[in-house]
């Protein structure tokens, strides 16, 4: 007995106009219509498998988003980390009404305030900034670049900045940042 699909299939010829086989072999008629078929003999099929292309015709931002989908299974994704660990206890029970957590605020020490003195930066400063900032006060107080007599105190300058530096990012990686 046959199933009601592969009965609906010895009724049809192959979708190749210069091919009249039984067209059994479905197919998608192409990247945007994947639920809807031709049909093909074996012979015809294997030249359409060996011709189909399903990224054909895609930019590179285009196929960029499509190797992404594929990725997480075409379900819907978002990056690590970037909400206050309070953020979904405070919407889902209101709990928290009188603090306000802001996602782009940090919660500052005395070690990450003195920090972002050092390096001359406000705590809502981005992490770019602060690659930018060290780079530019790294790049002017290096031992190898200064050639002054006070070459103790340059490096400990240089040894501060890079501590600094070192204090912030952690900051960053530990609390959440947009």
């Amino acid at each position: 007995m046959l199933h009601s699909s592969q009965k609906e299939n010895q009724d049809r010829i192959c979708s190749n106009p210069k091919c009249k086989e039984l067209g059994i072999y479905p197919a998608p008629k192409s990247r945007d219509q994947l639920r809807e078929y031709l049909y093909f003999c074996i012979n015809c099929i294997r030249d359409f498998n060996k011709s189909w292309n399903y990224f054909e015709g895609l930019n590179e931002k285009e196929l960029e988003v499509e190797i992404r989908k594929s990725v997480t299974w075409d379900r819907p994704s978002w990056k690590f980390g970037t909400k206050n660990i309070n953020y979904d206890f405070e919407k889902a029970f209101n709990k928290f009404e009188n603090q306000k957590y802001k996602r782009n605020k940090r919660l500052l020490d005395k070690k990450l305030e003195n920090a972002l003195k050092i390096l001359g930066l406000s705590h809502d400063t981005s992490i770019k900034e602060v690659k930018k900032k060290y780079k530019l006060l790294a790049k002017k107080w290096h031992p190898d670049v200064q050639n002054d007599n006070k070459s103790k105190i340059n490096k400990d300058k240089f040894i501060n900045i890079t501590n600094a530096y070192k204090i912030i990012l952690e900051s960053f990686k530990t609390t959440a940042k947009i």
